[in-house]
Protein backbone atom coordinates (compact mmCIF):
# COMPACT_ATOMS: atom_id res chain seq x y z
CA UNK A 1 0.00 0.00 0.00
CA UNK A 2 1.30 3.38 -1.25
CA UNK A 3 1.03 5.53 2.13
CA UNK A 4 1.70 9.01 3.04
CA UNK A 5 0.89 10.87 5.83
CA UNK A 6 -1.52 14.13 5.91
CA UNK A 7 -0.69 17.03 8.29
CA UNK A 8 -3.26 19.77 8.29
CA UNK A 9 -1.41 22.13 10.84
CA UNK A 10 -3.97 25.05 11.46
CA UNK A 11 -4.11 27.71 13.70
CA UNK A 12 -6.61 26.26 16.41
CA UNK A 13 -6.14 22.53 15.46
CA UNK A 14 -3.78 19.58 14.41
CA UNK A 15 -5.42 17.04 11.85
CA UNK A 16 -3.12 14.19 11.16
CA UNK A 17 -4.58 11.49 8.49
CA UNK A 18 -3.11 8.09 7.14
CA UNK A 19 -3.85 8.24 2.94
CA UNK A 20 -3.90 5.46 0.73
CA UNK A 21 -2.56 7.21 -2.39
CA UNK A 22 -3.62 4.47 -4.94
CA UNK A 23 -7.44 4.15 -3.61
CA UNK A 24 -7.48 7.96 -2.69
CA UNK A 25 -8.64 6.48 0.83
CA UNK A 26 -8.06 8.13 4.21
CA UNK A 27 -7.55 4.81 6.30
CA UNK A 28 -6.83 6.53 9.81
CA UNK A 29 -7.04 10.17 11.22
CA UNK A 30 -6.01 12.00 14.74
CA UNK A 31 -7.55 15.22 15.39
CA UNK A 32 -6.36 17.40 18.44
CA UNK A 33 -6.47 21.38 19.56
CA UNK A 34 -2.50 21.79 19.37
CA UNK A 35 -2.94 24.16 16.71
CA UNK A 36 0.00 25.96 15.85
CA UNK A 37 -1.22 29.45 17.56
CA UNK A 38 -2.32 27.69 21.13
CA UNK A 39 1.77 26.16 20.50
CA UNK A 40 3.44 29.32 19.04
CA UNK A 41 2.36 30.99 22.76
CA UNK A 42 3.62 27.84 24.28
CA UNK A 43 7.17 28.11 22.68
CA UNK A 44 7.25 31.83 21.99
CA UNK A 45 11.06 31.66 21.21
CA UNK A 46 11.69 30.92 17.42
CA UNK A 47 14.88 29.36 18.59
CA UNK A 48 13.98 25.68 19.25
CA UNK A 49 10.42 25.67 18.23
CA UNK A 50 11.05 23.86 15.45
CA UNK A 51 12.21 20.83 17.36
CA UNK A 52 9.14 21.69 19.90
CA UNK A 53 6.73 21.99 16.77
CA UNK A 54 8.68 18.32 15.86
CA UNK A 55 7.89 16.63 19.31
CA UNK A 56 4.39 17.25 18.78
CA UNK A 57 4.00 16.01 15.36
CA UNK A 58 6.08 13.03 16.73
CA UNK A 59 3.47 12.47 19.36
CA UNK A 60 0.65 12.69 16.99
CA UNK A 61 1.67 10.71 14.38
CA UNK A 62 2.30 7.87 17.49
CA UNK A 63 -1.39 7.97 18.22
CA UNK A 64 -2.02 7.81 14.31
CA UNK A 65 -0.76 4.20 15.16
CA UNK A 66 2.30 4.71 12.34
CA UNK A 67 4.83 5.92 15.02
CA UNK A 68 7.31 2.85 14.25
CA UNK A 69 6.88 3.54 10.08
CA UNK A 70 9.56 6.07 9.61
CA UNK A 71 9.90 5.25 5.84
CA UNK A 72 6.23 7.35 5.47
CA UNK A 73 6.72 10.78 4.07
CA UNK A 74 4.28 13.90 5.63
CA UNK A 75 3.27 16.39 3.84
CA UNK A 76 2.42 19.41 6.46
CA UNK A 77 0.14 22.69 5.08
CA UNK A 78 -1.17 25.05 6.51
CA UNK A 79 -0.03 27.79 9.38
CA UNK A 80 3.50 25.44 10.00
CA UNK A 81 5.13 26.86 7.05
CA UNK A 82 3.94 30.71 8.94
CA UNK A 83 6.13 32.96 11.04
CA UNK A 84 4.92 31.40 14.04
CA UNK A 85 5.37 27.50 12.89
CA UNK A 86 8.31 25.39 12.18
CA UNK A 87 10.08 27.32 9.42
CA UNK A 88 8.94 30.23 7.61
CA UNK A 89 8.07 29.97 3.91
CA UNK A 90 7.61 32.88 1.29
CA UNK A 91 3.96 32.74 -0.57
CA UNK A 92 4.02 31.93 -3.72
CA UNK A 93 2.33 34.42 -6.13
CA UNK A 94 -0.58 34.83 -8.41
CA UNK A 95 -1.59 33.58 -10.82
CA UNK A 96 -1.45 30.20 -9.61
CA UNK A 97 -2.48 26.46 -11.63
CA UNK A 98 -4.70 24.55 -9.71
CA UNK A 99 -2.27 21.69 -10.10
CA UNK A 100 -0.44 23.50 -7.21
CA UNK A 101 2.74 23.20 -9.49
CA UNK A 102 3.88 26.85 -8.38
CA UNK A 103 3.69 26.34 -4.88
CA UNK A 104 6.57 26.20 -3.03
CA UNK A 105 7.66 24.01 -0.34
CA UNK A 106 10.62 22.89 1.81
CA UNK A 107 11.91 19.33 2.10
CA UNK A 108 13.34 18.38 5.63
CA UNK A 109 14.18 14.83 7.37
CA UNK A 110 12.96 14.83 10.82
CA UNK A 111 13.37 11.97 13.42
CA UNK A 112 14.22 9.94 9.83
CA UNK A 113 11.33 10.88 8.21
CA UNK A 114 10.64 12.64 5.26
CA UNK A 115 8.74 15.81 5.54
CA UNK A 116 7.00 18.33 3.12
CA UNK A 117 5.84 21.52 4.06
CA UNK A 118 3.95 23.34 1.50
CA UNK A 119 3.70 27.16 1.80
CA UNK A 120 0.42 29.52 0.93
CA UNK A 121 -0.35 31.65 -1.47
CA UNK A 122 -0.43 35.68 -1.86
CA UNK A 123 -2.04 38.24 -4.07
CA UNK A 124 -0.97 42.06 -4.09
CA UNK A 125 -3.16 42.37 -0.75
CA UNK A 126 -4.32 39.19 0.51
CA UNK A 127 -2.56 35.96 2.08
CA UNK A 128 -3.67 32.27 2.52
CA UNK A 129 -2.20 29.38 3.83
CA UNK A 130 -3.50 25.93 3.90
CA UNK A 131 -6.86 26.70 1.45
CA UNK A 132 -4.39 26.40 -1.81
CA UNK A 133 -3.97 22.73 -0.73
CA UNK A 134 -7.55 22.22 -0.25
CA UNK A 135 -8.14 23.74 -3.59
CA UNK A 136 -5.63 21.69 -5.46
CA UNK A 137 -7.30 18.13 -3.94
CA UNK A 138 -10.89 19.87 -5.04
CA UNK A 139 -10.07 20.41 -8.29
CA UNK A 140 -7.79 17.04 -9.02
CA UNK A 141 -11.58 15.83 -9.33
CA UNK A 142 -11.75 15.28 -12.78
CA UNK A 143 -15.73 15.96 -12.23
CA UNK A 144 -14.68 19.54 -11.27
CA UNK A 145 -11.50 20.28 -13.76
CA UNK A 146 -14.03 21.69 -16.64
CA UNK A 147 -15.41 24.16 -13.55
CA UNK A 148 -11.44 25.73 -13.21
CA UNK A 149 -11.85 27.54 -16.79
CA UNK A 150 -14.15 29.97 -14.74
CA UNK A 151 -15.87 29.70 -11.38
CA UNK A 152 -15.52 31.63 -8.03
CA UNK A 153 -14.90 28.81 -5.09
CA UNK A 154 -16.83 29.84 -1.34
CA UNK A 155 -14.85 28.50 1.08
CA UNK A 156 -16.81 29.22 4.48
CA UNK A 157 -14.82 29.08 7.80
CA UNK A 158 -13.26 31.45 10.56
CA UNK A 159 -11.45 33.72 7.56
CA UNK A 160 -13.52 32.83 4.78
CA UNK A 161 -12.20 33.26 1.24
CA UNK A 162 -14.01 33.81 -2.41
CA UNK A 163 -11.48 32.46 -4.59
CA UNK A 164 -11.87 33.77 -8.52
CA UNK A 165 -10.26 30.32 -10.89
CA UNK A 166 -9.90 31.63 -14.51
CA UNK A 167 -8.40 29.57 -17.39
CA UNK A 168 -7.41 26.87 -14.72
CA UNK A 169 -6.03 29.03 -12.51
CA UNK A 170 -6.38 31.42 -9.22
CA UNK A 171 -6.17 34.32 -10.37
CA UNK A 172 -7.61 36.43 -7.40
CA UNK A 173 -8.98 36.00 -3.63
CA UNK A 174 -10.39 37.50 -1.05
CA UNK A 175 -10.41 36.75 2.80
CA UNK A 176 -13.47 37.41 5.27
CA UNK A 177 -12.80 37.63 9.05
CA UNK A 178 -16.82 36.44 9.08
CA UNK A 179 -16.23 33.10 11.09
CA UNK A 180 -14.09 35.44 13.87
CA UNK A 181 -16.38 38.36 13.76
CA UNK A 182 -19.57 36.08 14.55
CA UNK A 183 -17.11 34.02 17.36
CA UNK A 184 -16.13 37.26 19.04
CA UNK A 185 -19.45 38.94 18.66
CA UNK A 186 -21.42 35.84 20.13
CA UNK A 187 -18.82 35.80 23.39
CA UNK A 188 -17.43 39.35 23.98
CA UNK A 189 -20.18 42.10 23.10
CA UNK A 190 -23.12 43.36 24.37
CA UNK A 191 -25.85 41.34 21.30
CA UNK A 192 -26.31 38.80 24.26
CA UNK A 193 -26.67 35.76 22.33
CA UNK A 194 -27.68 32.77 23.87
CA UNK A 195 -25.67 29.47 23.54
CA UNK A 196 -28.33 27.23 23.14
CA UNK A 197 -30.07 28.99 20.45
CA UNK A 198 -31.08 26.77 17.69
CA UNK A 199 -30.85 27.89 14.13
CA UNK A 200 -33.68 29.56 12.49
CA UNK A 201 -34.15 30.45 9.02
CA UNK A 202 -36.66 33.72 8.60
CA UNK A 203 -34.38 34.78 11.20
CA UNK A 204 -31.01 34.31 9.48
CA UNK A 205 -32.88 35.98 5.89
CA UNK A 206 -34.10 38.64 8.09
CA UNK A 207 -30.38 39.31 9.41
CA UNK A 208 -29.18 38.76 5.22
CA UNK A 209 -31.73 41.32 4.27
CA UNK A 210 -30.93 44.43 7.05
CA UNK A 211 -27.28 43.86 6.28
CA UNK A 212 -28.57 44.39 2.28
CA UNK A 213 -30.45 47.65 3.58
CA UNK A 214 -28.44 48.70 6.35
CA UNK A 215 -24.90 48.37 5.87
CA UNK A 216 -23.00 46.10 8.17
CA UNK A 217 -22.26 47.80 11.71
CA UNK A 218 -25.82 48.98 11.51
CA UNK A 219 -27.00 45.57 11.09
CA UNK A 220 -25.22 44.27 13.40
CA UNK A 221 -26.69 46.36 15.91
CA UNK A 222 -30.19 45.48 15.14
CA UNK A 223 -29.51 42.06 16.43
CA UNK A 224 -29.78 43.35 19.82
CA UNK A 225 -32.05 46.24 19.20
CA UNK A 226 -34.81 43.78 17.92
CA UNK A 227 -34.70 41.67 20.85
CA UNK A 228 -35.63 44.62 22.68
CA UNK A 229 -38.18 45.91 20.78
CA UNK A 230 -39.79 42.34 21.01
CA UNK A 231 -39.02 41.63 17.06
CA UNK A 232 -36.89 38.63 17.68
CA UNK A 233 -36.88 36.34 20.46
CA UNK A 234 -33.32 36.08 22.40
CA UNK A 235 -33.19 32.14 20.76
CA UNK A 236 -33.74 33.60 17.03
CA UNK A 237 -30.42 36.29 17.83
CA UNK A 238 -27.77 33.78 17.06
CA UNK A 239 -29.56 33.24 13.61
CA UNK A 240 -30.31 36.68 12.90
CA UNK A 241 -26.53 37.62 13.82
CA UNK A 242 -25.00 35.28 11.31
CA UNK A 243 -27.69 36.40 8.74
CA UNK A 244 -26.31 40.06 8.94
CA UNK A 245 -23.11 38.28 9.04
CA UNK A 246 -22.71 36.15 5.75
CA UNK A 247 -25.30 38.24 4.27
CA UNK A 248 -22.67 41.26 4.03
CA UNK A 249 -19.89 38.93 2.99
CA UNK A 250 -22.07 37.43 -0.19
CA UNK A 251 -23.63 40.88 -0.71
CA UNK A 252 -19.91 41.66 -2.06
CA UNK A 253 -20.48 39.46 -4.91
CA UNK A 254 -23.19 41.58 -6.23
CA UNK A 255 -22.24 42.82 -10.05
CA UNK A 256 -19.41 40.43 -9.75
CA UNK A 257 -18.33 38.27 -12.96
CA UNK A 258 -18.22 34.79 -10.80
CA UNK A 259 -19.47 32.49 -13.61
CA UNK A 260 -20.77 28.70 -11.34
CA UNK A 261 -19.94 29.13 -7.80
CA UNK A 262 -18.91 26.32 -6.25
CA UNK A 263 -19.34 26.46 -2.34
CA UNK A 264 -17.42 24.23 -0.18
CA UNK A 265 -18.31 23.47 3.24
CA UNK A 266 -19.62 21.70 6.25
CA UNK A 267 -23.41 20.73 6.31
CA UNK A 268 -24.58 23.42 8.87
CA UNK A 269 -22.24 26.31 6.94
CA UNK A 270 -23.54 25.13 3.25
CA UNK A 271 -26.92 25.56 4.05
CA UNK A 272 -26.69 28.93 5.72
CA UNK A 273 -24.10 29.71 2.63
CA UNK A 274 -27.05 28.46 0.18
CA UNK A 275 -29.39 30.77 1.81
CA UNK A 276 -27.90 33.79 1.42
CA UNK A 277 -26.57 33.06 -2.24
CA UNK A 278 -29.98 32.50 -2.99
CA UNK A 279 -31.02 35.98 -1.53
CA UNK A 280 -28.59 37.96 -3.10
CA UNK A 281 -27.23 36.05 -6.24
CA UNK A 282 -30.45 34.02 -7.21
CA UNK A 283 -29.76 33.79 -10.97
CA UNK A 284 -26.02 32.25 -10.61
CA UNK A 285 -25.58 28.88 -10.31
CA UNK A 286 -24.29 27.18 -7.09
CA UNK A 287 -22.52 23.74 -7.25
CA UNK A 288 -21.80 22.33 -3.42
CA UNK A 289 -19.09 20.14 -2.45
CA UNK A 290 -20.14 17.48 -0.39
CA UNK A 291 -18.69 17.84 3.37
CA UNK A 292 -17.34 14.17 2.66
CA UNK A 293 -15.04 15.89 -0.27
CA UNK A 294 -14.40 18.77 1.30
CA UNK A 295 -13.14 16.76 4.87
CA UNK A 296 -10.89 14.87 1.82
CA UNK A 297 -9.89 17.96 0.09
CA UNK A 298 -6.33 18.96 1.91
CA UNK A 299 -5.17 15.07 2.00
CA UNK A 300 -6.11 14.96 -1.97
CA UNK A 301 -4.16 18.52 -2.30
CA UNK A 302 -1.09 16.93 -0.65
CA UNK A 303 -1.15 13.98 -2.28
CA UNK A 304 -1.16 15.77 -6.03
CA UNK A 305 1.66 17.97 -3.99
CA UNK A 306 3.70 14.83 -2.42
CA UNK A 307 3.54 13.44 -6.42
CA UNK A 308 6.42 15.89 -7.06
CA UNK A 309 8.91 14.54 -4.22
Amino acid sequence: MNCFISCDWGTSRLRLRLVDREQHRITAEHITDEGILKLAEIHPAKEGRAAFLGSELEKGIVALGVGSQTDLPVVISGMASSTLGWQSLPYASLPAPIDGSTLRFADLLHAGRRVRLVSGLRSASDVMRGEETELVGLFSNPARRALAQHCLVVLPGTHSKHVQLRAGEIVSFTTYLTGELYGLLCQNSTLAIPEDAAFDAEAFVAGAQAARSHGLSAALFQTRARVVLGHLTAQQSRAFLSGVLIGAEVAALAGVSTGQIVLAAGEQLARQYSMALNEFLPDVVVITVSPADLAAASALGQSVILSRL
